[in-house]
């Protein structure tokens, strides 16, 4: 059993949410302990690729004036609107995880702890690549919840969530979000291409659930699912982290 550093953060703004996670991968190459966190957003926020420009998608003037943050993630992928949601961050290397040699770690090995997660919930929920119509579904897009690539996870032919990924020699960073509920309307207000039918292809835990858990209770189980995808023993920390983005 392989230990995992465990950091439960508070909610907190889009710009530290995004160093903190950038804190641990760092810490990582240093000392080789993985590390898994959760953590939320303390106001509506976006968060972009390292290889986007945000204006082309997100109204930055409008976001500006409404106190709506925009910070850049160190990861690739689309834009992502954050708010009710639970975020996840995990940063480690193919030993870490039971990966054997010469294999190269895949977003479905990383990924596998979230479709127990939904399993847990009693949801149904599958890797897009899985549909008989994923290639006629498949698409990228410049926002995250727009697109379809065949390790995003779907629940009833919905997508659920989002995921990117950072790699640097042996160490894989992947961070993501499982939303309770998403506001489109409010979205819609600051992203610039966000489509008239996006909610009969996205879908959150508000939508699958009668009745969705307490966010501590959900926390709790996500962290269980990856202890036990990865054959982990968590040992939480926090304020080394903390104290690393405050400097």
């Amino acid at each position: 059993m392989r230990r995992f550093r465990l950091i439960r953060s508070n909610s907190s703004d889009a710009i530290y949410n995004m160093e903190l996670d950038e804190k641990i991968f760092d810490r990582y190459t240093e000392d080789g302990i993985p590390a898994f966190r959760v953590y939320g957003w303390r106001s509506p926020s976006f968060t972009y690729g390292i290889s986007q420009r945000p204006e082309n998608e997100i109204d930055i003037k409008r976001c500006a004036l409404d106190g709506i943050q925009i910070a850049k993630r160190m990861t690739g992928g689309g834009v992502l609107f954050h708010h009710d949601e639970i975020t996840y961050s995990l940063v480690c290397a193919k030993e870490d995880i039971g990966e054997p040699d010469g294999v190269f770690v895949s977003y479905r090995r990383i990924s596998g702890f979230l479709i127990s997660f939904y399993g847990s919930l009693g949801l149904d929920a599958s890797f897009a690549l899985e549909a008989e119509d994923f290639k006629k579904r498949c698409a990228p897009h410049e926002l995250c919840s727009a697109s379809r690539e065949k390790y995003d996870i779907v629940i009833n032919g919905r997508k659920i969530g989002g995921n990117a990924q950072k790699r640097k020699r042996r160490a894989v960073f992947q961070h993501g979000s499982i939303p309770m509920s998403v506001d489109w309307a409010f979205m819609r207000r600051y992203a610039r291409s966000l489509p008239e039918d996006i909610h009969s292809a996205v879908t959150t835990l508000t939508e699958e659930l009668k009745r969705v858990p307490d966010r501590r209770i959900l926390e709790d189980m996500l962290i269980d699912a990856a202890a036990k995808e990865f054959d982990a023993r968590f040992e939480e920390e926090d304020c080394l982290y903390e104290a690393a983005v405050a400097q």
